[in-house]
């Protein structure tokens, strides 16, 4: 077992009480305690996402002045597991003009690298257990980045292998977009890096507790990190790409049954993700509230943190639910504008503020920030102003 010596939380799978036949690595250094926890993990997404399909559901019907999902099961909550068997029973077509090797495999080249970066999240301490992390590695922040961008290939996959051009126009416009905001998301991390010392999600965490949440010491990068990953789960106002009310909708055109539920499934399990990621690494993992253990409440943490960190998850999962039902479609040329006009600059400005904090202290950071968001309510007045100067006069009614 690996014990982290700072902070006593046991970094495995496997508890250390675990007998020898269930920690002992039998198969290219993994145990049979790595794939229950694998398993687990994977039974975790699927119900998460069935309630996740269910809650979304909810939200858009009290935006909306309805209710939602009412009559299968009680408050609707059998609808979810109703619309998997629907899925599953359903007839899985492969177009004639389809690559017919390619075609079936795309689907999962876009959900597993979802499913991997699920391993290195860090869930909180369990008290039979130690520190819930199936893989705690000292390059975890690299691993989440580099994982996800393999759906990319899938995407393109998807998209080319249909046999329609609208498909790969689709997948074409996805790829452009996964790239375009991997970037902000990459600089935004360099913050959350620069500000723990580590690569570590784990020692992240831990270091937030100590010196404060990161969303207080990094605003700049916690806005730039939450809207780029909203953008890389295409989720409203950045799902321009697969808008199926729009533009046909995306790679996925040819696909039904169950593929088309496997992309589905990676949609709404990266939502998830994202939420864990963000509360990972900007609202201090499972810690209950900031200055926690100052208080000698770190207690809380410690027996359920597990509670509390699923339950940032949650409300992070509602924040982006609400925006979908809330928010318009940004247009496909402000979609790139965004990530290259404005969430790239301001990542950088606050990986230099980040220097900055580090090297001179949080005054000269306090000075800088008030310049850097006086700033940018400059330039977002002076274009709100050009806009109202250049936009058409309305013809006159006779």
């Amino acid at each position: 077992m690996n014990v982290d010596p700072t902070t006593g939380l046991t970094l495995q799978a496997a508890p250390s009480w675990a007998p020898d036949f269930l920690t002992t690595p039998f198969l290219g250094g993994i145990a049979l305690a790595d794939i229950i926890a694998i398993v687990v993990i994977l039974l975790f997404v699927l119900n998460f996402v069935m309630m996740e399909i269910w809650l979304e559901r909810k939200v858009a019907g009290h935006v909306q002045l309805r209710r939602g999902p009412l009559h299968v099961g009680p408050h609707g909550a059998m609808q979810s597991p109703a619309d998997v068997v629907k899925l599953l029973t359903k007839e899985q077509l492969i177009p004639s003009a389809a690559d017919q090797v390619v075609f079936p495999i795309a689907p999962y080249l876009v959900f597993i690298p979802v499913f991997l970066t699920f391993l290195v999240i860090p869930w909180g301490p369990l008290v039979l257990f130690g520190n819930l992390v199936l893989r705690p590695f000292d390059l975890g922040l690299v691993y989440m980045v580099a994982i996800p961008a393999v759906q990319g290939v899938g995407l393109v996959m998807a998209g080319w292998s249909s046999g329609n051009k609208y498909s790969l126009l689709g997948s074409a416009r996805v790829v452009a977009q996964l790239i375009s905001y991997e970037l902000p998301i990459v600089v935004a991390l360099l913050g959350v890096a620069m500000m723990a010392g580590s690569l570590s999600l784990t020692t992240i965490v831990e270091s937030q507790m100590t010196r404060g949440w990161n969303v207080f010491m990094q605003p700049l990068g916690f806005v730039i990190f939450f809207l780029a990953t909203m953008s890389e789960m295409s989720r409203t106002p950045f799902d321009i790409a697969i808008a199926e009310s729009e533009i046909v909708g995306g790679p996925f055109i040819e696909y039904s049954g169950m593929r088309w539920g496997m992309f589905y499934l990676a949609e709404f399990a990266a939502v998830c993700l994202n939420s864990a990621l963000t509360a990972t690494l900007y609202l201090g993992g499972w810690e209950p509230f900031p200055g926690s253990r100052a208080l000698g409440l770190g207690w809380l943490g410690d027996y359920f943190g597990v509670l509390f960190f699923l339950g940032k998850v949650l409300f992070l999962v509602v924040i982006i639910q609400w925006a979908r039902f809330l928010l318009p479609r940004l247009r496909i040329d402000q979609l790139m504008d965004f990530a290259w006009k404005l969430l790239l600059p301001v990542g950088f400005v606050n990986f230099i503020l980040t220097a900055v904090l580090q090297i001179f202290g949080f005054a000269w950071f306090a000075v800088g920030l008030g310049v850097t968001l006086a700033g940018l309510a400059t330039l977002l007045t002076v274009y709100r102003i050009r806009r109202q100067v250049s936009a058409p006069l309305a013809p006159a009614v006779a």
